[in-house]
């Protein structure tokens, strides 16, 4: 189990260093809005259309609408291709207030998402174009320092989630009009957490505390480091999991393509970390546990759109999908095995979650400018606040609604393809009361966000 642990840590090393990001704005829940710039600048619309290699995380049945240069040599094997490499930078805007007197922002520092994909179709298998892509699929992320706490003192609260994975592709075309798709893919996941690291147990009215009361959290945040590209299989909780994406497209008219994709369900199991829980003022210190957490999902959902080209040099598309959120009811971490006597062998902590299914629509529109040269591209994305108010907190609060997006695209030549996006996630301000955490009630939260978005992509 060892070798295969490593063997499976280092295929997925690539990939995470490749994919993983703290994408803790300009999200759909956990999810990024899009996976390359020519689909964000649309808003995320990519259900029915080929826009580059992204196309393996939205859509693998649309790599069939990837278009062949009709001049190609007839004795080449490939009769169509493309690579594309994408780099996003995030800048979160965090705003976090309470009844202690808080009214901070975030740690606002930038992180890195970098996708890179590959598509071919063979000239001897015209039918069939295949795939291979690696994608930040998303998380989560705060970092809040200094906050004044109900325990009269000033703590820390952060958490990090990350989703990397590498997908292969295949899309079959058994008619010209029709086309389905599938990529099975495999993921890496880590997470970390900080919840008042520096509180120790208290007994009543500030007297010597047992190890039954609240203990502050320092679960290893080495994996958020280096602009959340940190190193993965560490101190931090971690899982490989495994998931499938399937699609369809089909063509009604000429210029008119419908889509629709689903990806099924994931559920972490993370292990193999390490956390720290304070119990100082029992005289035990820092106690140093294994840790474990269990709970947290990543939903199926189910996407359908629609691709208009009402003019060959105008593009308008329309995206609808559901996410269940749902299924994520909670939380749970475990610390076994303290590392020193007499501390608790065995420590749970629960967290509710109790999220509701969220709705994204997205539409958006792509014109050339001049053919085949300069494309300009516009959209927008919406989707529903899945978190309850009452399990709302500043160590989650992907809370995201309203995205505006626009974007460039370039051709210097028939190969080489640039295209930039920028998306902007509006500021919404939520106000909450959740008894479960010790931030008082009417806390709020107000984050915003900006992602820049760069793709560079070569077709062959």
């Amino acid at each position: 189990m060892r070798v295969l642990r490593a063997a499976l840590i280092g295929g997925l090393l690539a990939c995470l260093l490749a994919g993983a990001a703290r994408p803790a704005l300009a999200t759909n829940a956990t999810n990024l809005t899009g996976y390359g710039a020519a689909s964000t600048g649309m808003g995320g619309t990519d259900a029915a259309s080929f826009l580059d290699t992204s196309a393996i995380n939205s859509n693998p049945a649309t790599l069939s609408l990837m278009p062949a240069p009709g001049d190609r040599d007839p004795t080449r094997l490939f009769s169509a291709g493309r690579m594309d490499l994408s780099l996003g930078v995030l800048g979160p805007f965090l705003h976090h207030e309470d009844q202690f007197n808080d009214s901070r922002d975030g740690e606002n520092h930038p992180f890195l998402v970098l996708h890179g994909g590959q598509a071919v179709r063979l000239r001897g298998l015209p039918e069939l174009t295949f795939g291979l892509g690696l994608f930040s699929q998303g998380g989560l992320g705060t970092d809040y320092r200094g906050l004044d706490t109900v325990f009269g003192t000033r703590d820390d609260v952060s958490s990090f989630l990350r989703y990397a994975k590498l997908a292969a592709a295949v899309s079959w075309q058994p008619t010209e009009r029709f086309a389905i798709g599938v990529a099975p893919h495999v993921g890496y996941s880590d997470v970390s957490l900080r919840l008042f690291p520096k509180k120790s147990s208290n007994g009543p009215d500030g007297a010597p505390g047992t190890a039954d009361d609240f203990a502050g959290i320092d679960m290893s945040n080495e994996c958020s480091r280096n602009f959340g590209l940190g190193v993965p299989g560490g101190t931090c909780p971690w899982d490989v999991v495994f998931g499938v994406k399937a699609g369809a497209v089909y063509r009604v008219t000429p210029t008119v393509t419908v889509g629709a994709a689903y990806t099924s369900p994931i559920d972490f199991n993370h292990r193999h970390g390490r956390m720290k829980l304070n119990f100082s003022n029992v005289g035990l210190g820092r106690v140093s546990y294994e840790s474990k957490v269990d709970g947290i999902k990543w939903p199926q959902s189910i996407e359908a759109g629609v691709a208009w080209r009402p003019t060959p040099r105008l593009l308008l598309g329309v995206d609808v999908a559901w996410h269940d959120w749902s299924a994520f009811n909670g939380v749970i971490i475990t610390a076994k095995n303290p590392s020193v006597a007499g501390a608790p062998q065995q420590v749970q902590i629960p967290i509710q979650a109790e999220w509701r299914d969220q709705w994204v629509v997205s539409a958006g529109i792509a014109y050339d400018l001049v053919p085949d040269v300069f494309t300009v591209r516009g959209g927008y994305n919406f989707g529903n606040n899945q978190v309850p108010d009452r399990n709302l907190s500043p160590a989650v609060c992907v809370i995201y609604e309203h995205h505006l997006s626009a974007g460039v695209g370039y051709r210097p030549d028939r190969h080489l393809q640039l295209d930039l996006a920028f998306t902007y996630a509006l500021e919404n301000k939520v106000t909450y009361t959740n008894t479960g955490m010790p931030f008082g009630p009417n806390a709020v939260s107000a984050p915003a966000g900006l992602q820049v978005d760069l793709t560079i992509g070569y077709r062959f």
